[in-house]
């Protein structure tokens, strides 16, 4: 319960200054965030998971996580992609949120145990639920309403998406036998525990950002 207080008011404060960033300040700030982000990621996080001497820590740093936040700048620095960085993590952090509360409250069945033991279906599909109503919130307010199985299938491929994300990241820590990336946010780990489903989201996304400004109606 204290593990779940803790993590819930992190959550909260840094969730409300990042979305008022997002929204009320200039994009060059909100990249900006993202920066600073990824150098604490990079400095921190990342020689803790690779020896910085190591072949591996400069090959995979530039596809992973460098590139992700990359793409992320680019398209928040462009006015026709900006709303596009609001539903990435709106998905994203509802699925997180939705496996998190319903993994700890029903979870059985580990999907991975041998990387990722507290990963459960129960929490994937529980994440899935909420990353749909979350999905439908923000097209709401966008005005923006596209059909209910729309909604539905495309929040299942981000949840998987995410799921890969999460998995992948899991298993960098298990390789390098640590359970967080850092301790800078109490009850979450590290920034790179925070933006492993997103990275990998952040791919689909850019890859697929024309698409999904004429689905979302944005």
């Amino acid at each position: 319960m204290k593990e779940f207080f803790k993590r819930s008011i992190t959550a909260f404060i840094l969730g409300a200054l990042f979305w008022l960033s997002f929204i009320y300040l200039p994009p060059v700030f909100f990249s900006g965030i993202l920066l600073l982000i990824l150098a604490q990621i990079i400095i921190y996080e990342w020689t803790r998971i690779f020896n910085i001497r190591g072949l591996t820590f400069w090959l995979l740093m530039p596809f992973y996580p460098i590139l992700p936040f990359v793409l992320m700048i680019i398209m928040n620095q462009n006015p026709m992609y900006h709303s596009l960085l609001l539903v990435l993590f709106i998905l994203v952090s509802s699925h997180d949120t939705g496996s998190y509360v319903v993994g700890n409250l029903i979870g059985k069945y580990p999907i991975a145990s041998w990387i990722s033991p507290r990963k459960t279906w129960e929490g994937f599909f529980g994440g899935w639920t909420f990353a749909s109503i979350g999905l439908y919130w923000v097209l709401w307010e966008f005005d923006a309403l596209i059909p209910v199985w729309e909604i539905i299938g495309f929040s299942f491929i981000i949840c998987a998406l995410s799921l890969l994300g999460d998995l992948f990241e899991s298993w960098l820590k298990r390789r390098a036998r640590i359970k967080d990336s850092g301790m800078i946010l109490p009850g979450h780990g590290g920034f790179l525990d925070r933006f492993d489903g997103i990275m990998l989201t952040a791919f689909f996304f850019y890859i697929f950002k024309d698409q999904l400004i004429h689905l979302f109606k944005l």
